[in-house]
């Protein structure tokens, strides 16, 4: 059989608002949209806003448009905020003197359901990469799902929604 699959993600209006305001924004036409941020998130020409997840655009290493993405990012700006980092200078430094790192997106891998119980699983550790497709990605997809949990009681509900399916099916009263 054959797979088409056409996702469209398109800026919301906000950002685009923004973008049409700012004059530096508009001086690389690859953001398409997005936010062009520095290697710390700022957004260029808009002193004291950031950007970060899908409508951020960094022009020297342009990142895919993920949660996993968006998620390391959020991360990277919390622990800059809260160790009080002056955004101000060419180079946010911290009460002590020490100079901020840039934001570094470190790939841990892509998953994908398929459908019917098949999955594409690609992760990586440092070296190590596995790839699978199939029912043996589709197990890989679940466990990573079930480990990112908060909780033992989401990951419980969770697996009870999982045989609660598997048993009687989606409940399709909610659509």
């Amino acid at each position: 059989g054959i797979g088409v699959w056409a996702g469209g993600i398109g800026p919301m209006p906000l950002v685009l608002d923004l973008v049409s305001r700012v004059d530096e924004q508009q001086k690389i036409p690859e953001a398409r949209g997005r936010l062009t941020v520095d290697r710390w998130l700022r957004v260029a020409g808009a002193p004291g806003v950031f950007a970060l997840g899908d409508c951020s655009f960094l022009a020297d290493t342009p990142y895919p448009a993920t949660a996993q993405v968006a998620s390391q990012q959020g991360y990277y700006l919390g622990r800059l905020f809260n160790r009080g980092y002056d955004f101000g200078r060419d180079v946010p430094s911290g009460g002590g003197g020490d100079l901020a790192k840039p934001f570094q997106f470190l790939n841990l891998g892509v998953l994908a359901y398929t459908g019917q119980g098949k999955a594409l699983a690609q992760i990586e550790a440092g070296k190590s990469k596995f790839e699978q497709t199939g029912t043996v990605g589709w197990v890989a997809w679940r466990a990573v799902y079930l480990s990112k949990q908060v909780s033992a009681r989401n990951q419980f509900m969770v697996i009870f929604d999982w045989l609660k399916t598997y048993f009687f099916g989606r409940d399709l009263t909610r659509f």
